[in-house]
């Protein structure tokens, strides 16, 4: 067989497979992949000096030694005892001190409200009218800076361990996973235990999900989308709910006009979830699955990120006290594909 022969052998043979492999995860015109991997979207440079140009926001051990510099003469009412009591009842009163919140243009995200507003980011690719305050609260906090950040990393790492945080999406009506000008994108949370390799740390495509339609029924959302050169991008769902337990602790994330932007392939999905996080939500979230001593570890004073949460909630506002109650976010996402059993496809 002449090089031009073979040549032309194996460029069919490798069309044939992307083929066959769209075949075999396509099933009626649905596509399934569950989540991975998910946390809070950090945009960092090496040193931080773009983002966090006067550093990182100290954290409770180093807030309690200014507050109590002779905390050994004082009782354990008038310290420990007082800052975990404003930790788990916060206001928004000034707690004395400054709060670094990230400097730099840039940002992960997407545009929530179609407005480039003064408070924009722009993205790294250009695009302006980047929606993301989270990121502005919590991106000069070392405990939310990867890879080595205490919630990144633990956070993140709940997202495959716990099957209370077995979320997923099914694309259905698709009729080319490149390009569909319509399909339906349903949320749904699985019952079982991810696929992996050998070493139990790599997710692997083609395992199977039971649809939890008990303890998960409240959580089955619906909304539509399209997909365009493998980038599927969703309308906003009015209010979302994310399980998401970490150290064992249960609890949730609520968003509003929650929308999907995905990167699709037969073998998974990579991108972002982005919408409004209800902020009392956001901040119980994190101080139910993590005591002052995790917090510590990441430099994360509770107090002092409440009040810069509530001063930058950006949407929903409250209809009788007037301040708002939801925060932009962005999440970075990553799925792995998955076939999806219902309840009429199990018994």
């Amino acid at each position: 067989m002449s090089r031009q022969r073979s040549l032309c052998f194996l460029i069919c043979i490798l069309l044939s497979s992307g083929s066959q492999a769209d075949e075999a995860t396509l099933q009626d015109g649905r596509i399934g992949y569950v989540m991975t991997d998910l946390f809070w979207s950090v945009y960092q440079t090496p040193d931080a000096s773009a983002e966090c140009p006067r550093g990182f926001n100290d954290g409770p051990r180093e807030q309690f030694e200014q507050l109590f510099p002779a905390h050994e003469l004082l009782s354990v009412e008038e310290t420990q005892l007082r800052q975990e009591i404003q930790t788990w009842h916060p206001d928004t009163e000034p707690d004395g001190f400054e709060f670094l919140e990230v400097e730099g243009a840039l940002s992960w995200g997407l545009d929530l409200d179609g407005q480039v507003g003064p408070n924009d980011f722009t993205h790294p690719d250009g695009t302006p009218g980047i929606d993301n305050e989270v990121y502005r609260a919590v991106g000069c906090i070392i405990g939310f800076r990867g890879p080595d950040g205490v919630e990144y990393i633990f956070q993140n790492k709940a997202i495959a361990d716990e099957r209370y945080n077995r979320m997923m999406i099914e694309i259905s009506g698709i009729d080319d996973l490149a390009n569909d000008d319509e399909v339906t994108v349903s949320w749904y949370r699985g019952l079982d235990r991810l696929l992996t390799d050998a070493t139990g740390l790599e997710v692997m495509p083609g395992g199977t999900q039971r649809v939890d339609t008990r303890w998960g029924k409240s959580l089955i959302r619906h909304t539509r989308g399209k997909i365009v050169d493998s980038l599927l991008t969703t309308e906003p769902i009015e209010e979302l709910v994310l399980p998401w337990q970490n150290l064992r602790v249960p609890s949730i994330q609520l968003f509003k006009d929650a929308r999907l932007e995905l990167t699709l392939s037969p073998e998974g999905a990579t991108g972002l979830l982005a919408g409004y996080a209800d902020v009392d939500t956001w901040y119980y979230q994190l101080i139910r699955n993590d005591s002052t001593h995790h917090l510590s570890n990441g430099q994360i004073s509770g107090i002092s990120l409440y009040k810069a949460l509530r001063r930058l909630a950006d949407a929903h506002p409250d209809p009788d006290a007037g301040h708002n109650t939801a925060i932009s976010t962005a999440l970075d996402i990553k799925m792995s594909q998955v076939f999806i059993a219902h309840p009429s496809e199990t018994e």
